[in-house]
């Protein structure tokens, strides 16, 4: 695809924004996953100038390779599982249930050191998009819009590049999906950007906070 590789998670962000403003958004909020989601969905957000912050839904690990996801989790508990992989791998409920515990107790602390103890904003009524930098397996999305959608929010999932394969798992969660490429062969997000560099928890808050004290309504390149 001619969109592929993204130059870096700001470039992503920007296209995705060029592709969102067909849309009405007046009033529409954009919520990053931490950690490279954040860096994507702040571009997003002052490109269209909507609302800025941040959810974190926490990946449920495999307990024989991390890296796959067998479900996720929110901060309050609430959890998404993927049962035929659970299924599939035999994965215990005991283990499932400690998983659950680790995660749910990650997922607060990023949220108590990336948001201190601001009010989160109001999501009843609102649109609401939840953007990353990638989707693999669809694990952490799920989650995070399930919870936004219970909160009587329209939901909007904003992505730059997902697996074919997830694309309709992905769409049954939201009013609307923006995807800008869905590439046959992937093997990790990373694989879709020239610059993929680590997003730490101080660059999050930065990012977080920079936007908090400005709120601009248009593009403001100083954040």
């Amino acid at each position: 695809m001619d969109l592929l590789p993204f130059k870096d998670r700001k470039e992503a962000g920007i296209m995705l924004a060029e592709k969102l403003k067909r849309m009405k958004l007046k009033g529409a909020l954009v919520l990053g996953i931490p950690r490279g989601g954040v860096v994507v969905g702040l571009e997003t957000a002052l490109e269209l100038g909507c609302d800025f912050d941040v959810i974190a839904p926490r990946k449920l690990r495999d307990p024989y390779e991390p890296e796959l996801a067998i479900g996720a989790i929110m901060p309050d508990g609430s959890a998404f599982l993927n049962e035929p992989i659970i299924e599939a791998r035999r994965v215990q409920g005991f283990y499932i249930d400690e998983e659950k515990k680790r995660q749910v107790v990650e997922a607060s602390r990023r949220m108590r050191t990336y948001r201190k103890e601001r009010k989160f904003p109001r999501l009843k009524g609102r649109t609401v998009l939840i953007v990353d930098d990638g989707i693999a397996t669809g694990a952490t999305m799920i989650a995070a819009a399930r919870w936004v959608r219970n909160e009587g929010a329209k939901v909007v999932i904003a992505i730059p590049v997902m697996p074919v394969e997830v694309v309709e798992s992905i769409r049954k969660e939201a009013s609307q999906v923006v995807c800008l490429a869905t590439p046959e062969y992937f093997t990790s997000v990373g694989q879709f950007y020239t610059k993929f560099d680590e997003v730490t928890d101080e660059m999050v808050t930065k990012m977080l906070n920079g936007y908090q004290k400005k709120k601009p309504t248009k593009r403001d390149k100083s954040l």
